[in-house]
């Protein structure tokens, strides 16, 4: 049998509030798909772990995929950021995409702050690239001149963490985004998810399990899928109307 999945909608407690900037839909009208898979597959040394992955997430979702280790949610998010290639299939991004790596991709020459500065657009300009890789240090307690070597595993995923969301991309892909971190810095990632949400990006985050602090922050933006074995299989996820 495969991992085929539904997507389940999440209740929670509490919402994010709607912070300014990107517009949302009109009143009544549900969001565009800002990320669709559509028949996706995906073979490695002959196995076949993904198999017919439909999978749809709108502005304003967060979904969560949740399995074991070893099953394919890493290949499945890299695929759907174009790091990965399918073996069939489709994906369809409709913006702009930024993925937070499994493993660590810090590059190791620079500190901090050129970590976060190398992936801004050159077209913003060295002084204010500079200002929003500070802001985005500070928010996630990191000091500038610091290198990775000289980080903590913390550390590290924090700042990982950080020039993930500086990228500012519609399309936010998250790979264990709570690894690492206490239950303080968690809180703060499951807030800033759902604030991202709530401004109209899509968000597709991958774990073992779903943090409650994020159940609690994002509230009905959430969706989930378990996938417990390979191949996965995912049919028609979405929202229900």
């Amino acid at each position: 049998m495969g991992g085929k999945s539904d997507i389940k909608p999440l209740s929670a407690s509490s919402r994010a509030s709607e912070p300014s900037g990107k517009p949302s839909a009109p009143a009544g009208e549900r969001p565009a798909p800002l990320l669709e898979l559509v028949g996706v597959s995906k073979s490695l040394s002959g196995k076949r772990i993904i198999d017919a992955v439909d999978l749809t997430v709108r502005g304003g979702e967060i979904l969560c995929l949740l399995g074991p280790s070893g099953i394919g949610k890493t290949t499945l998010l890299e695929i759907a950021a174009g790091v990965a290639r399918p073996d069939g299939g489709r994906v369809v991004r409709r913006a702009p995409a930024s993925l937070l790596f499994q493993d660590d991709a810090l590059i190791p020459w620079l500190d901090a702050l050129g970590n976060i500065t190398y992936v801004l657009p050159r077209a913003m300009g060295d002084e204010k690239a500079g200002n929003v890789a500070l802001e985005w240090l500070d928010r996630f307690g990191l000091r500038p001149e610091v290198f990775p070597s000289a980080m903590s595993g913390g550390m590290r995923r924090r700042l990982n963490l950080a020039r993930t969301f500086a990228a500012d991309r519609s399309v936010v892909i998250l790979d264990e985004p709570f690894a690492f971190l206490d239950d303080r810095w968690g809180g703060v990632i499951a807030g800033l998810a759902a604030a991202q949400a709530a401004g109209g990006r899509a968000l597709v985050v991958a774990g073992h399990h779903l943090p409650e602090m994020l159940r609690e922050a994002a509230g009905e933006r959430l969706l989930s899928a378990s996938v417990e074995s390979q191949p996965i299989r995912l049919k028609h996820p979405g929202r229900p109307s």
